[in-house]
């Protein structure tokens, strides 16, 4: 579907530009509103995303699925926002920069590491990746997490605190969870049983 997707996009089909960004835009700005401020900048730069996949679109590769696609100009994207906010960065921002800028990972390298996040969230005990889940997936507060699972906001901060720790340990880095939820996001049983 995504090749097909990509063919008729490349032939100036504005039904099909539709078609993709109902699908995509959600993903793709659940992944740019990790990386950005405000909301107002996060969709500022989701719509960027979408104008230079429009802009570019006779140069794309069918070949290539139109998740990573996305990806890769939603990197491109918030590096470019980055940049323009002329801010000092913290060392760890100065990283992520870094990697957004380097040139894209090959889509099997990047299926491993989503494989790896996927197997590793796998050995969470269950009542745990719901948890998770609930919060980096589906954007629930502590409190409204703690409201549905019947428990304190502080022991689901706990929960969540021991799975990152768990996923650090395991040599998991927070841009790979973010790749992760770009691709994933809209499969909402991928971590509860």
């Amino acid at each position: 579907m995504s090749s097909n997707l990509v063919l008729r996009l490349r032939e100036g089909d504005d039904s099909c530009f539709k078609e993709i960004y109902d699908l995509y835009h959600f993903k793709v700005f659940c992944f740019v509103k990790k990386y950005t401020a405000q909301l107002a900048d996060s969709e500022d730069v989701t719509q960027n995303v979408f104008i230079h996949l429009w802009k570019y679109r006779a140069k794309l590769d069918p070949n290539i699925e139109l998740e990573a696609i996305l990806f890769k100009s939603s990197k491109q994207e918030i590096s470019k926002w980055y940049k323009k906010q002329n801010r000092i960065f913290s060392v760890e921002n100065e990283q992520l920069i870094k990697e957004l800028d380097s040139p894209s990972e090959s889509d099997e390298s990047i299926n491993l590491k989503l494989e790896k996040i996927q197997y590793l969230l796998d050995k969470v005990p269950e009542k745990r990746r719901k948890i998770f889940h609930l919060h980096k997936f589906e954007d629930l507060s502590y409190k409204e997490i703690a409201a549905e699972m019947d428990m304190s906001p502080s022991a689901v901060a706990n929960q969540i605190s021991k799975t990152l720790q768990y996923l650090k340990k395991n040599s998991v880095k927070n841009h790979e969870l973010y790749w992760f939820t770009l691709f994933f996001i809209s499969q909402s049983d991928v971590f509860i049983s």
